[in-house]
């Protein structure tokens, strides 16, 4: 299913009649006319509030995206420190509706070709396995720098005590995991040995 999320850059103005409580997103106001019994009423709210609804999409303030294409963006940004940026959680947008339980169950079976997105119980990425790799080399420090297909860029934070093969086998893909303190760990292959890294672009 290509389920439609609404993403809200600024506070849509709805009619007073659509307005129940403080919306946490741009449906609400027009979910909100659902509860007025009279009729005349309630198509008038759903009236005035599909057409504010229709102005903030033409300014922009309103933007429809999929499903993918937030996924697509989570992954994008897994591991990079952005201040002030940070994406809305699946869940918390209702998509699919559900336990946290469940939406982590999900997606531990989100895959893509060879690489796999692990989910937590709050709906954020918590692992991708399988990120093809497009190069190793390594810096004055003797540290890996792991350059991948997809253009990211992540650099080994422990000692060269931690061994990273400098060339890439046929087949090697490497994995991705959040740990402790916003920190990540690395590894290349299945039976790669984890370090901590640091993503850098």
């Amino acid at each position: 299913m290509n389920t439609r999320l609404l993403l809200l850059a600024f506070a849509a103005t709805l009619p007073s009649q659509a307005i129940a409580q403080t919306p946490g997103s741009p449906l609400d106001g027009l979910f909100a006319c659902e509860a007025i019994a009279d009729d005349t009423a309630r198509l008038s709210c759903l009236d005035a509030a599909v057409a504010a609804l229709h102005g903030e999409t033409e300014s922009g303030s309103v933007i429809a995206v999929n499903r993918t294409e937030v996924e697509a963006a989570e992954e994008a940004t897994f591991g990079l420190n952005i201040p002030g940026f940070s994406l809305p959680s699946l869940p918390r947008l209702g998509l699919p509706r559900g336990s946290a339980s469940d939406l982590a169950a999900a997606g531990d079976s989100a895959a893509s070709g060879n690489r796999t997105v692990s989910r937590d119980a709050s709906g954020q990425i918590d692992r991708i396995d399988n990120l093809a790799v497009a190069s190793i080399t390594f810096n004055h420090s003797r540290r890996a720098v792991v350059t991948l297909e997809n253009g990211q860029v992540w650099q080994q934070l422990d000692s060269d005590t931690t061994h990273v093969a400098r060339s890439v086998d046929a087949g090697d893909g490497a994995t991705i995991r959040s740990a402790a303190l916003d920190s990540y760990m690395m590894r290349i292959g299945e039976n790669g040995r984890w370090f901590r890294a640091r993503r850098r672009q």
